[in-house]
């Protein structure tokens, strides 16, 4: 009876450490994927970042424009 108990308790120590084993590849597995999908959304984001800041730009010499015309169109009247 003791011998058929130990062998049942080495049989769950081995499992265990199969399980124990498995758990980390796992973690590992599902680090390496987070990786990759923060990799990406970083990239998303610096793009994002780029076409606002292209969008500004735009927007800043449009309505650099928009004055410049207002102007000439002040002094064209005025004269």
């Amino acid at each position: 009876m003791e011998k058929q108990i130990l062998e049942i308790l080495t049989e769950m120590r081995k499992d265990m450490t199969s399980v124990k084993s498995e758990l980390g590849d796992l973690r590992s597995e599902m680090h390496s994927r987070f990786d990759a999908v923060d990799a990406k959304l970083e990239g998303v984001g610096s793009q994002f970042e780029l076409a606002a800041e292209t969008r500004i730009k735009e927007t800043d010499f449009l309505t650099d424009k928009v004055n410049k015309l207002e102007k000439e169109v002040y002094y064209l009247k005025n004269k």
